[in-house]
């Protein structure tokens, strides 16, 4: 931060009574700089508080100002590099959950053969004990004639 700037530890209180918004200013002549103002406008019956935080930029040489946009400080270009980077994370995202669902498909095909297989060996050992059922039911038919 440098000397000229303006501590925002504590936030301005207007005329109004209510704590003042940080905001950004949208001007030519002050891009980007930021001041505290009243929440509500002159014209919706504020009281139009205002109280610069950056400094002026008529003390900044036009050098320092190229040399701050240039090293990536320029905000449009830091949210332009966060939204390629929030891109490439969602199409990241979209290739696991693709993944997962074809994975998520095979497994689902492996379970309906194993409960085949299973619904299959419990008819198997269902026929074995009718089987043996109707053996000692016969047996015990001809030991009492």
């Amino acid at each position: 931060m440098s000397q000229s700037s303006v501590s925002i530890e504590e936030v301005d209180v207007c005329k109004c009574g209510y704590y003042c918004r940080l905001k950004t200013s949208r001007t030519p002549l002050n891009p980007g700089r930021r001041f505290f103002g009243c929440k509500a406008s002159k014209e919706n019956g504020g009281c139009g508080y205002f109280r610069w935080i950056d400094p002026s930029l008529e003390n900044v040489d036009e050098l320092s100002l190229m040399n701050r946009f240039i090293d990536g400080h320029n905000p449009i270009d830091r949210l332009k590099r966060k939204v390629k980077d929030l891109e490439e994370e969602r199409d990241s995202l979209k290739f696991q959950l693709n993944e997962n669902e074809e994975k998520m498909m095979v497994l689902n095909k492996k379970l309906k053969e194993v409960k085949l297989q299973r619904d299959w060996e419990n008819v198997k050992f269902n026929r074995v004990v009718i089987v043996f059922l109707c053996l000692l039911t016969i047996k015990w038919f001809f030991n009492i004639v």
